[in-house]
């Protein structure tokens, strides 16, 4: 499952003295049927080209591009003669460095633009992408004596579970003083809200178990709000908004209303996020940054909680794989060294993904959003800080 933390694991896989390659292939089977495999041969055939012209300038040690070389081999056989593509994966990626011995496999449910990469460090930025895009999020459906939960991840749902409870129906007798009814219709309130209260701890479960971003909930409007007030405040938190749905409703039905809900959250949510943003950033002792260079500084201090970027923006930089320092091209040292530990400064055409890279490997959020004029006239980066 693709989460938070597997791509703060996948960050820390890098090499100091040997490249990562790292492969995304758009396998959706809509499009022509193994088409990815010809389109796997021409990143190849470009990447081997570029290998050429790195031991011809003598930029890449024999050691170096012997692990690559066996790296785009394993991969070329492992695409051709070893992978089936199921109907339900969309995207391939590949991590691999056989000088390290490693090799991971991911498949996605979404498709992705294929590309070929070799870097120090797993090219992760369009897994983080894939999470901003895609929110994982759970909806329960719940009634007065069934419920069912759905894990909505990257798109796509799984039935967490589904439940019923045994309980009796409220009557209406009438007669003289009304006490059997009464009676029977407090066991019946009784019997829904030990159901609820099971209901509310099944949903806690899966919330601790995953990292799930929000909850929705669906029903008929008055159960729903009896069953969120059984929540524990924490989930009660993540609840954004309700679904009012008839108990039998399809699960097309369900899922169109629920992706509108989601999708008016991420909207309220970006626009929460840029404008805490830019408040921490323009208020004495704030902690927020904006801007290119500021962000990348706060990063090398360790000072950064969430990592704010939009979508798509690339800027060139340089990094230095001795001691870690990333930077904009106007803080090099002299002769083209990183200012830090005089060693070299290689240029990168995207300090971004080097950024993003940085900051997994430090634990922090990594929020990828889209086109946002706000953000833009911050830079494209900014950053909410730790202190």
């Amino acid at each position: 499952m693709l989460t938070q933390k597997s791509i703060e694991r996948l960050s820390k896989m890098g090499s100091k003295t040997h490249y990562v390659t790292s492969l995304y292939l758009n396998v959706d089977p809509s499009r022509n049927h193994g088409g990815y495999k010809i389109e796997l041969k021409d990143l190849l055939k470009d990447r081997r080209q570029a290998l050429d012209s790195m031991k011809s300038a003598q930029t890449i040690t024999r050691d170096q591009a012997l692990s690559l070389e066996k790296d785009f081999a394993r991969i070329e056989d492992f695409v051709q003669h070893e992978y089936v593509n199921s109907t339900h994966s969309k995207g391939l990626v590949i991590f691999a460095c056989s000088a390290t011995q490693f090799w991971e496999m991911i498949e996605l449910p979404q498709p992705v633009t294929s590309h070929l990469n070799a870097d120090y460090d797993p090219y992760v930025r369009t897994l983080s992408e894939l999470l901003c895009e895609h929110r994982h999020y759970a909806v329960v459906l719940v009634d007065s004596a069934k419920a069912k939960i759905l894990d909505v991840n990257l798109g796509v749902v799984k039935e967490h579970m589904s439940l019923s409870d045994e309980v009796s129906s409220k009557v209406k007798y009438g007669g003289i003083d009304g006490s059997q009814e009464r009676n029977i219709n407090r066991a019946h309130e009784e019997m829904v809200q030990k159901h609820l209260r099971r209901v509310s701890g099944e949903t806690q479960s899966l919330f601790e178990q995953n990292e799930i971003m929000w909850l929705i909930l669906g029903g008929r409007q008055k159960i729903l709000t009896q069953f969120e007030g059984q929540l524990p405040q924490t989930l009660r938190k993540r609840v954004i908004g309700h679904i009012v749905v008839e108990p039998d409703a399809s699960l097309p039905e369900i899922l169109i209303k629920a992706d509108q809900v989601a999708q008016q959250a991420e909207s309220k949510y970006e626009q929460d996020l840029i404008n805490r943003l830019r408040g921490e950033s323009h208020a004495a002792g704030g902690r927020g940054i904006f801007g290119l260079q500021p962000t990348l500084q706060s990063l090398r201090r360790g000072g950064v909680n969430t990592l704010v970027v939009a979508k798509g923006f690339k800027a060139p930089g340089f990094v230095c794989h001795k001691c870690f320092f990333i930077g904009t091209p106007e803080e090099k040292g002299n002769q083209d060294t990183c200012p830090i530990c005089a060693g070299k400064a290689h240029p990168v055409d995207d300090v971004i993904e080097e950024a993003i890279t940085f900051a997994f490997m430090q634990g922090c959020r990594v929020e990828n959003t889209a086109e946002n004029s706000r953000l833009k006239i911050m830079g494209n980066v900014g950053a909410l800080l730790r202190f």
